[in-house]
């Protein structure tokens, strides 16, 4: 059984995205750690057949960084003979421009340079990396029994020549972008995720989810950081729009909390602004599913439920939706009843009176103007059902909160 220290930063390691890797392969290259960099989309497998460096210290953490820029942090495991590696990550940005040099440095085709950038783009960015090796260092205290252990730190351009490096790769164009692949059918797994979250309506997932899955960096669509920003969220206002409606939600309540997003993200005029949105959005779409998706209702009484909560002042007969529906009143009064657990009238008067107590609780209006909006013509009627429910008048309801 793995020691609690380091199942707990394997699995923190895998929240931030940075692969972790214990083997006791000492001859392990980084073709088999760079997620596929070297074999799908150089084709040129590390022949080497050695570990980033040739020879490993005991109580020695390494950190590497190789002719991609990709950073790779390791140690031999306190006492046994294996390794444990995190990595690939970056702790800069890789631009296009900088993508476009790199390619230029190292002569890899131009045609390679949509999977390269969707390559770094998929790799977690540590603008302090300095945290992670505290991180390690701590890993290795708690393995080690608390010896304190020294770091090293190389880059792999100092091992060779630029043109001793390009003796030794060849660089071929694959015929499918295998790794541009890989890499999408990840972010889609991750985006599912989330979605399904929300269509559960569970927001602790869903914001959890969402956490993984903006581990991803997007090639930006234009010069503009702020419009790109705004497209991201507008595109995950459509997504969340379409999976509550997908979950049972009517469009007439998805329309009102997708139109004041929308509002709101373009309204945005700095970065810091408008990153402050997706929490309060997915908490917002997960509650809305959560009190109201109709998925668990046929056909008809979601059509009912909605036009009750459309309109409380209509006409919320059983004979009108009879009507309305082609249905008989005995047998959408049995269904009604079978599915929400109450008469259609018993359900309409609770909704009229939870509507008339927010009434009551938000502004002055009078009793009768009250129980007009709410839907009471009578307001003896009213204050009758309301005294049934709560125990007191409206009146008295009201001074008490």
């Amino acid at each position: 059984m793995e020691p609690s220290i380091l199942s707990f930063v394997i699995n923190y390691l895998s929240d931030l995205h940075i692969k972790s890797t214990l083997t006791e392969d000492f001859h392990i290259g980084l073709s088999s750690l760079d997620l596929g960099l070297r074999n799908n989309i150089l084709k040129q497998k590390d022949t080497r057949g050695q570990s980033p460096l040739t020879h490993l210290d005991d109580n020695c953490i390494y950190h590497i960084k190789d002719y991609y820029g990709c950073f790779y942090s390791f140690f031999l495991f306190p006492g046994e003979r294996k390794l444990f590696f995190a990595g690939p990550y970056l702790t800069e940005e890789a631009s296009e421009d900088t993508v476009t040099a790199l390619m230029d440095e190292l002569a890899i085709p131009p045609e390679q340079f949509p999977q390269l950038r969707d390559y770094f783009n998929s790799l977690p960015l540590l603008s302090e990396p300095h945290f992670l090796h505290l991180l390690l260092r701590r890993l290795y205290q708690g393995l080690s029994g608390d010896e304190t252990p020294v770091f090293q730190t190389f880059d792999l351009k100092n091992s060779e020549t630029r043109q001793e490096f390009l003796d030794s790769h060849e660089f071929v164009i694959p015929k499918d972008p295998l790794l541009s692949m890989r890499l999408l059918e990840e972010r889609y797994r991750l985006e599912n995720t989330f979605l399904d979250a929300v269509a559960e309506g569970s927001s602790p997932k869903a914001l959890s989810a969402a956490e993984h899955f903006s581990a991803f960096r997007i090639s930006p669509r234009s010069e503009d950081s702020l419009r790109n920003s705004k497209n991201m969220f507008v595109v995950l206002n459509t997504l969340m729009r379409r999976t509550a409606y997908e979950a049972g939600v009517h469009p007439l309540y998805i329309d009102e909390i997708s139109g004041n997003y929308a509002r709101m993200i373009e309204q945005c005029h700095t970065e810091k602004e408008i990153a402050d949105i997706p929490p309060y959005m997915i908490r917002s779409y997960c509650n809305l599913v959560e009190k109201r998706s109709l998925s668990a209702y046929s056909e008809p009484i979601r059509q009912i439920l909605v036009t009750i909560d459309a309109s409380l002042t209509a006409d919320l007969s059983l004979k009108r939706f009879a009507e309305e529906l082609f249905l008989n009143t005995s047998y959408l009064s049995s269904l009604f009843k079978k599915e929400v657990g109450m008469t259609l009238t018993d359900y309409v008067n609770h909704c009229r009176l939870s509507y008339a107590k927010k009434l009551l609780k938000s502004t002055t209006l009078s009793i009768q103007n009250i129980a007009l909006q709410s839907g009471f013509s009578d307001i003896h009627y009213f204050t009758r059902l309301f005294r049934r429910e709560n125990g007191v008048t409206p009146r008295e309801w009201r001074q008490a909160h």
